[in-house]
């Protein structure tokens, strides 16, 4: 496997929102994500979900702030046998998300056209 990234750019518009989606379908494991806000206001919301043909979300964070963060997302994995959550009371059994789709970038309240990034590193 090799690790790849994804460059999501967003420009808020004047009442400080943004969408953007990836130009194409991506297929791997979500490594990790890093927020670059740029000129985004410290109260904006993100929201890094991945669309098409796997729908699910990726990252949501509230109030993100003015520094170049970087976050590791993990889903909790299901036993085999009933589909039941495993606990991931200690962690250790959290498992990299699947992406399978397009990838979007939303910025909600990230100021009047503002501009700022993210990157999500995945293995393929």
């Amino acid at each position: 496997m090799s690790m790849r990234k994804v460059v999501l750019k967003a420009t808020t518009d004047a009442s400080g929102d943004a969408t953007v989606n990836h130009v194409s379908n991506v297929l791997g494991k979500l490594y990790a994500i890093l927020y670059k806000p740029g000129t985004i206001a410290t109260g904006a919301t993100i929201t890094v979900t991945c669309q098409g043909v796997f729908a699910k979300p990726l990252l949501a964070k509230a109030t993100a702030g003015t520094t170049d963060t970087m976050y590791y997302p993990r889903d909790i994995p299901h036993a085999v046998t009933d589909g039941a959550a495993l606990t991931a009371t200690a962690g250790g059994d959290r498992v990299l998300p699947l992406i399978n789709g397009v990838p979007r970038l939303v910025v909600a309240s990230g100021g009047n056209v503002t501009t700022g990034q993210v990157i999500l590193y995945y293995e393929d």
